[in-house]
């Protein structure tokens, strides 16, 4: 009698919420079909490619490759190549472009990421600009059709002013539904509001789909992974430096969450942007880039890292050559 009252009182432990949580933040989410992954930001998420001082090659995925990426991130601004009445018809030299860089991709053997970027006019206006975006999704589907299961789609990018969390999640499920007609099992990438914050994932509720990949974005601190940066309105002054005890233990929890909620979920999670500006010392850009890829792969995220050749810099388009200890804190060598 002893045994089954013990035993049925380690049954009620499991069970109550407490013990939930923790087998939760104990467990790995679901493996991630992308591991090790490289932005190509700056190129054509510009309104022209070229425009922000990169232009996509095939020896750049050759090189990201024989490095020892698994996945690249295609940034792509459709917005600016769409015509803005109907039937919202995509520029065809633009998304034969888009075409020939996932072909290099496919030839060189790297899964490619195809997402919808900087669609600003969807963040201020989403009720009026969601035909706009479901046209685009429709003929990126139609043009992608057959593809192999290299190519991953991801349904928008880094939500955020009128785009709120509940509003991203009806737009997801929209998106979602005009993907599957063509693509029934193809990997979709799915965030939410907040610039793609863990924050608003957090709050989110995904689509019950069995193959969605969960996303976040990190720049946390975001005064230090951005400071003296051009872009940022104001940009953060200069001179903070992170690694204490408490930066640490910070990364960390967001990371335990982050884990948490795909393993409530039942999704693989995949951080789809972290970086540190380029002007930041880089001593300090490897400690925290290292340390952050270090704590996604100890909690069974994938990542990409944000970005190959622009203000993030990995890879110096000047020199051609790597920034060896930046490829160093992604890539053990």
């Amino acid at each position: 009698m002893k045994r089954l009252a013990l035993a049925f009182v380690l049954m009620i432990a499991a069970c109550s919420p407490d013990a939930q949580v923790a087998e939760a933040e104990s467990a790995p989410p679901k493996a991630s079909p992308i591991e090790r992954c490289m932005n190509l930001g700056g190129s054509l998420e510009a309104p022209r490619e070229g425009d922000w001082g990169y232009t996509v090659r095939r020896e750049d995925l050759e090189r990201l490759k024989a490095a020892g990426f698994d996945t690249i991130r295609l940034p792509v601004k459709w917005s600016a190549h769409t015509a803005t009445s109907k039937p919202y018809t995509i520029d065809p030299a633009f998304m034969a472009r888009v075409e020939e860089i996932v072909d290099w991709a496919i030839e060189t053997d790297l899964q490619i990421i195809i997402d919808v970027h900087h669609y600003n006019a969807m963040m201020k206006r989403p009720d009026e600009e969601r035909p706009r975006l479901a046209a685009m999704w429709r003929q990126i589907s139609d043009a992608f059709e057959g593809a192999p299961d290299n190519v991953i789609f991801e349904l928008i990018n880094e939500p955020n002013e009128k785009m709120t969390v509940r509003k991203t999640d009806t737009v997801n499920r929209e998106l979602l539904s005009i993907v599957r007609e063509k693509h029934p099992d193809r990997w979709v990438i799915v965030g939410s509001a907040g610039w793609g914050s863990l924050e608003a994932l957090l709050k989110s509720r995904p689509p019950q789909d069995d193959r969605i990949i969960l996303t976040f974005h990190n720049y946390d601190p975001y005064d230090f992974t951005h400071q003296g940066a051009f872009f940022a309105n104001p940009p953060p002054p200069t001179g903070k430096r992170w690694g204490t005890r408490e930066d640490i233990a910070r990364m960390q929890l967001g990371a335990k969450q982050a884990r948490a909620f795909a393993v409530k979920q039942g999704y693989p999670m995949f951080v789809g942007e972290f970086g540190v500006y380029e002007d930041v010392p880089l001593d300090q850009r490897v400690k925290w880039t290292r340390a952050f890829r270090e704590t996604a792969e100890a909690n069974g995220f994938g990542w990409c890292y944000w970005d190959y050749a622009t203000t993030f810099k990995v890879y110096r388009l000047d020199r051609e050559t790597w920034v060896n200890s930046m490829l160093g804190a992604l890539i053990d060598q």
